[in-house]
């Protein structure tokens, strides 16, 4: 008497071949993933930055307070020095310039991974560049009026860049480090501010 067996169960090949299929398709999904962590940390560093800039754009719209004369009352007195950073388009209009830290306000052009301001330069993620021009002179032709276009500028080093440059350092050139695409990202925010109600 003999019994006919039916075999049941993979050959070697089918599960190699299993196994090749599941092979590729983890590879896939892993790959995946490395470009979607890189794509949302990218994200996260886009929205950090603009925030940052708007805080600097609210500073700068606060500093104008400070800002009152030339005015009618007093023409001959000019009292832009009295503030914290607008005062940078005597010295250097339409230039691209590194602010100064503040320790009174706690501010300045270094930002950590978080998008806090830090006084420490060395630990900085985000750095800040400022650039003021004049659209509308104090002096000239109503006295009072005072408007200056307050432009700021973002930066933050691209992931896998090798750069043994500080971020934040001040005495490195503004304008090429602008130009340094392949180094840094960069957001750029525009606004203006007025000279605050004459006294």
């Amino acid at each position: 008497m003999s019994f006919n067996r039916v075999r049941q169960g993979y050959t070697i090949i089918e599960l190699m071949m299993g196994l090749a299929v599941l092979g590729v398709g983890v590879t896939g999904i892993i790959a995946m993933q490395k470009v979607t962590v890189s794509s949302n940390q990218h994200a996260k560093n886009l929205n950090l930055a603009a925030h940052i800039a708007q805080a600097w754009q609210e500073q700068l719209a606060a500093d104008a307070v400070a800002w009152n004369h030339p005015s009618v009352k007093n023409p001959g007195l000019d009292d832009l020095g009295n503030t914290v950073w607008l005062k940078l388009v005597s010295s250097s209009p339409n230039a691209w310039v590194q602010p100064a830290y503040d320790g009174t306000l706690l501010f300045g052009p270094g930002f950590d991974a978080l998008g806090n301001p830090v006084s420490d330069l060395n630990s900085a993620v985000f750095c800040t560049h400022l650039r003021l021009s004049w659209l509308f002179p104090a002096d000239k032709p109503v006295v009072g009026n005072g408007l200056l276009r307050t432009e700021v500028r973002v930066f933050w080093r691209r992931d896998g860049v090798k750069d043994t440059a500080k971020l934040c350092d001040p005495s490195a050139s503004a304008d090429a480090l602008g130009k340094d695409v392949n180094t840094y990202h960069f957001v750029y925010k525009a606004s203006a501010v007025r000279q605050n109600s004459p006294i």
